[in-house]
């Protein structure tokens, strides 16, 4: 049940603008304020409690988001993506224009998640910046290498092996950029080796059921699945697997732009690239350990190339992920 009133807000960093108008369109008051809830609040005294209050998705929003749920007031978050294709991309979206499509039910809202997921997406994030500031270390290491003509044979220097080449390597040379990138790679291999103990014991109290279940399916151990957790769960979200496998981008979709259509797998600026990452990792892991996949790739490459029939194989992988966690059960060969 829609309130008397619709309060906008274009949130920023440190700073708010809010619109509140009533049922009819017009405007009550207009302001800025802290983008604190105390502030917010505070400000719109007369009108909050009894209004619908609408704000975007962006980095700063969830705090107020989680306070006016406390406070049992009717918070509404639009969808970014969607929102923007609503008003076109060259259309200024501030408060007033966001409290009259929420007023005129063209809002477009995006899924909240819960607490533990928010916090899961940060760990998960943490995690992924860490794996690729390594690689771009080992990357750096495999150039020094090779520009002083130095052969190693290892394909992963944060390895135990690669670690020990690069050791030997500097026991018998004096050199400042390898023992440089080692000690940064060194480091980074102690940050990756915490988060993963975090993560693992922040999933095992939050989401031990849909842990099992995942790591069921071959190609996905225990960082894949967390990085699928946080994205997808509650799995309830998904109508329907097909709906799942769009929203993970691993099927292309139509998107117009100057009048052409043109297909692509995710929307601009959309926040989903972990979750493709990971269906695509775990595709190409589940080729080599499950047969069925193993022969649908080989089947889909005929005829096109890698990169073609690798993603058949993470629509596949998207399917399996969202009926083990709706039916509940793990993945049977």
């Amino acid at each position: 049940m829609k309130q008397k009133y619709c309060i906008g807000l274009d949130v920023h960093k440190n700073q708010t603008t809010f619109a509140v108008k009533n049922s009819n369109g017009v405007t009550l008051m207009e302001g800025k304020c802290a983008t604190q809830y105390e502030d917010l609040s505070k400000n719109l005294t007369k009108y909050i409690e009894k209004s619908s209050v609408i704000l975007e998705a962006c980095t700063c929003y969830y705090h107020l988001y989680e306070n006016m749920k406390k406070n049992n007031i009717d918070v509404h978050v639009a969808n970014v993506i969607q929102l923007r294709k609503c008003v076109g991309k060259n259309d200024k979206i501030d408060a007033s224009r966001l409290a009259d499509m929420y007023r005129l039910n063209a809002l477009p809202e995006s899924y909240i998640p819960s607490k533990e997921i928010q916090t899961l997406r940060i760990m998960i994030n943490i995690y992924h910046n860490i794996v690729r500031e390594n690689v771009r270390f080992q990357n750096q290491i495999g150039a020094v290498l090779d520009m002083k003509g130095v052969f190693s044979g290892v394909n992963d220097f944060s390895s135990k092996n690669g670690m020990m080449f690069l050791s030997q390597y500097l026991m018998k040379n004096n050199d400042f950029s390898i023992r440089y990138l080692y000690d940064e790679i060194a480091n980074l291999n102690k940050k990756q080796e915490l988060i993963e103990v975090e993560i693992a014991g922040f999933i095992d109290i939050n989401f031990s059921e849909e842990y099992k279940l995942l790591t069921s399916i071959p190609g996905i151990g225990k960082t894949l699945a967390a990085y699928l957790i946080g994205e997808i769960c509650p799995i309830e979200r998904f109508e329907n697997k097909k709906k799942l496998r769009r929203y993970a981008g691993v099927i292309p979709i139509k998107e117009m732009s100057d009048n052409k259509v043109y297909a692509t797998y995710l929307p601009k600026g959309s926040s989903r690239k972990l979750l493709r990452y990971a269906l695509v990792l775990g595709a190409n892991c589940a080729t080599r350990f499950d047969n069925r996949l193993k022969e649908y790739y080989k089947k889909k490459k005929k005829g096109s190339n890698h990169g073609h029939a690798i993603m058949c194989v993470a629509s596949s992988m998207s399917d399996i992920v969202y009926h083990v966690l709706k039916t509940k059960q793990p993945y049977h060969k």
